[in-house]
């Protein structure tokens, strides 16, 4: 009696479907397709002991977006050539690097999460990309009213870092009156939140050694100059990450307090940074506005306002005008 014969199975069809369909989630994106030949090209440089084709390919592609009822992977023709790319990301670029900027700020996590949640993210993104996540700091603001303005800066300013170009940018604070916004051109260094803001951290332009922060959502009109190159050494990074590390905030001990308090119009973008945008201030005259606000009282409280030479003054409450005047005996009388 003829014995049947078996069928010859393919034993590593499950390795190669893997394996293809990793290819295509890291190599590819709309911008950066994959023809077969490239696939295949980089299918054969694993060194796995196993033959891929054109019908392998296209039968492993339409098994996965059949699981997941969408065409995750898209294929499209031109010419000659079939092209196929990942288009399923469930974030946006931008989005994802504002979280890698949040989780490298925070003092929460340790330096190996850091490196953990960075390297989650970019395995996200085809390798094009992975360069945008790359952090030589621990940081970056937090997202403003026109959401969309906002990432649009980001991605020039992100694109700039990454190729090592100075940038042009309108800074523009807010005011009480018409300003015309400040154009600046600067060495991006890093984007980093802190103090509950995103900002981007810069080179100063007299002092190599200096950096200056800027609040990433006054900043407008973003364009890289293509004929400029900065690159900073791993110690210059260092240094710039020092003076950004030290940089004094007015949080601390103390309770949480109302107080009031008068302010020339020149210093309201300040305002605005330490008590936000919902401040309502009232006109008192030309040169004087006033704003009631909850905030920790304390020593760099106090201190914050005597940087100002007088341009802010504590008028109310009373008991609140004393603790002051005797702080100001204590430390200097």
């Amino acid at each position: 009696m003829r014995k049947m014969q078996r069928r010859n199975k393919d034993k590593d069809q499950y390795l190669k479907f893997i394996a293809i369909i990793d290819i295509i989630m890291k190599n590819s994106d709309e911008k950066h397709p994959l023809t077969v030949n490239q696939i295949k090209e980089k299918f054969y440089q694993q060194k796995r002991n196993f033959q891929i084709d054109y019908r392998a390919i296209k039968k492993y592609i339409e098994f996965y977006n059949e699981y997941y009822e969408d065409d995750v992977i898209q294929m499209y023709k031109e010419g000659r050539n079939l092209y196929f790319y990942f288009a399923d990301r469930h974030l946006d670029m931008m989005e994802a690097k504002a979280i890698v900027d949040l989780v490298y700020s925070s003092d929460f996590f340790t330096l190996q999460t850091k490196k953990n949640y960075q390297k989650r993210i970019q395995d996200m993104f085809s390798f094009h990309y992975q360069s945008y996540f790359h952090k030589n700091l621990n940081p970056h603001i937090t997202k403003n009213e026109n959401s969309q303005s906002f990432y649009q800066e980001l991605e020039v300013i992100t694109k700039a870092i990454q190729s090592h170009k100075k940038i042009q940018f309108t800074y523009q604070k807010p005011a009480l009156t018409t300003r015309c916004g400040k154009q600046t051109t600067l060495a991006p260094i890093d984007t980093l939140f802190s103090n509950n803001e995103y900002y981007l951290l810069c080179q100063g332009a007299k002092n190599a050694m200096d950096c200056i922060l800027y609040r990433l959502d006054y900043i407008q009109d973003v364009k890289i100059i293509e004929d400029s190159q900065v690159i900073f050494s791993q110690m210059e990074l260092e240094a710039f990450h020092e003076k950004v590390k030290n940089t004094t905030y007015m949080y601390g001990q103390g309770q949480l307090e109302s107080i009031e308090l008068e302010f020339h119009p020149s210093v309201y973008a300040n305002m605005i940074d330490k008590f936000g945008k919902g401040i309502k201030p009232r006109y008192v005259d030309e040169n004087h506005y006033r704003i009631q606000v909850k905030h920790f009282i304390n020593n760099t409280f106090y201190s914050w306002i005597i940087g100002f030479g007088g341009a802010i003054q504590i008028v109310g409450g009373q008991s609140q005008i004393e603790r002051f005047q005797n702080f100001l005996k204590e430390q200097f009388l």
